[in-house]
């Protein structure tokens, strides 16, 4: 079973540019390059903001749990519905989740199996 992974970091833009490049020039030299997913923050007050305790809780228990609905979702972690809805969004916009739509509803089915937190945090200015 091929494990799927989603790597999260802290980068500033022109880090970002630089792992960018380095793939494109790989690529046009005609190398091999291993598929990756990404999440890359500015700043570490962003990657908190989205990154939240209920919000990777409700990652772990979608993919434990499997909900039929976001309904379900908010049910099973004893959250209102709204707010899970909300994170739910948020999730599918960072492609954590993909929300697949069933007769009853939306259903929300994690993406990723494994998510890597690879966060430095510069001390220095």
């Amino acid at each position: 079973m091929v494990i799927k992974k989603i790597k999260v970091t802290i980068s500033t833009l022109e880090e970002s540019l630089d792992r960018f490049a380095k793939t494109f020039y790989d690529l046009k030299k005609g190398n091999y390059v291993e598929p990756a997913s990404i999440i890359s923050f500015a700043n570490f007050e962003d990657y908190m903001r989205t990154f939240t305790s209920k919000r990777v809780h409700l990652l772990k228990i979608a993919n434990l749990k499997k909900p039929k609905t976001i309904s379900e979702l908010a049910k099973i972690t004893n959250r209102d519905f709204k707010n899970v809805y909300s994170d739910v969004k948020l999730l599918e916009t960072y492609g954590l989740i993909k929300l697949k739509k069933t007769n009853s509803g939306l259903m929300p089915v994690v993406v990723y199996d494994e998510i890597d937190f690879d966060i430095k945090i510069p001390l220095t200015v």
